[in-house]
């Protein structure tokens, strides 16, 4: 892998996308949400979700799978994370990954991913899903995945509280999900550090099929997300509330990559690479893969394992 800038001194502010911030405040304003994170967090839903995750999926760590768990921690590293998230793989065809816990992460992706991503397009979606670590997502986003199962603990409490799972808490939390998406995928792309790779696993996830795969350049779906960004600001915002009103689940993939090129476009992209590269302090013997700090007398790195050149 080519080397990459390790940013150390990341703050998500810098990379969270205006409309997951403008949808989060709305969410928060959302009359009734403190008392239904209240109700799920008092039934427990957060250690049911630990148990339903690691009891239904397989466990990678550095001595089963230690090519897969390596790019995790080259991932956490990029990003500055030193806690590194459990990581478990979920028997699925499709190409997935979320993330969930509040005192102990952990990071599912399927085997879908595995198999049609190559090593830099798994490290962009493992930096999605810590984007969202980074950036606290996780507690609302467990939320929004377990909507069915909140709302049948909320259907069987006896004090009143039955319809506090509301349709405009429903919106709200629906419409926050999806812009959270766009953060994620900065964060990817600060990971990977490469919009062709960013832009390859996004025509994957769109749903290209494994044997046309390289058909569809990255020019032509920039072409296809480009006619996005004519849409006016509103109008979009409008759109993407009315589908998050039924729950839509598909993942606006296309507007997703549009969103991601209008960022790098206007160099905010650059600009964060820039800045930490201008922080690393010259003279020193770094690694080529992760721009740790070397002793002269180091073979191999020792943040990576990386052999080093002579």
């Amino acid at each position: 892998m080519s080397q990459r800038i390790i940013l150390n001194q990341l703050f998500p502010t810098e990379y969270e996308h205006p409309f997951d911030r403008q949808a989060l405040d709305r969410l928060e304003d959302t009359r009734g949400l403190d008392l239904l994170i209240q109700k799920m967090l008092d039934n427990g839903l957060e250690a049911y979700l630990r148990i339903k995750h690691t009891g239904d999926n397989l466990q990678v760590t550095a001595r089963t799978i230690p090519e897969l768990h390596s790019l995790l921690v080259e991932a956490c590293k990029i990003l500055g994370m030193s806690d590194i998230p459990d990581l478990y793989l979920r028997l699925d065809d499709s190409i997935d990954s979320f993330s969930s816990g509040q005192k102990r992460r952990l990071v599912v992706i399927t085997t879908g991913a595995v198999e049609l991503l190559n090593d830099e397009e798994l490290l962009f979606l493992f930096g999605r899903e810590l984007g969202h670590i980074k950036s606290n997502h996780v507690l609302y986003r467990e939320l929004g995945d377990s909507l069915t199962l909140v709302s049948q603990i909320v259907s069987d409490l006896t004090l009143g509280l039955g319809n506090i799972l509301s349709m405009p808490i429903k919106i709200a939390l629906m419409h926050w999900y999806r812009m959270s998406e766009f953060t994620a995928d900065r964060a990817g792309l600060l990971t990977c550090q490469s919009t062709e790779t960013a832009t390859q696993a996004l025509i994957k996830m769109a749903g290209l099929p494994q044997k046309y795969h390289g058909r569809i350049t990255t020019e032509e779906f920039r072409r296809q997300a480009n006619s996005f960004s004519e849409l006016e600001v509103k109008t979009f915002d409008k759109f993407l509330r009315f589908m998050a009103s039924y729950e839509n689940p598909q993942p606006f993939t296309v507007i997703r990559a549009s969103q991601m090129f209008q960022w790098v476009e206007a160099g905010e992209y650059t600009r964060i690479l820039n800045s930490a590269a201008a922080s690393l302090p010259e003279g020193d013997a770094r690694c080529r893969a992760c721009l740790h700090v070397l002793d002269p007398e180091d073979v191999f790195c020792p943040a990576c394992g990386t052999k080093v050149e002579g």
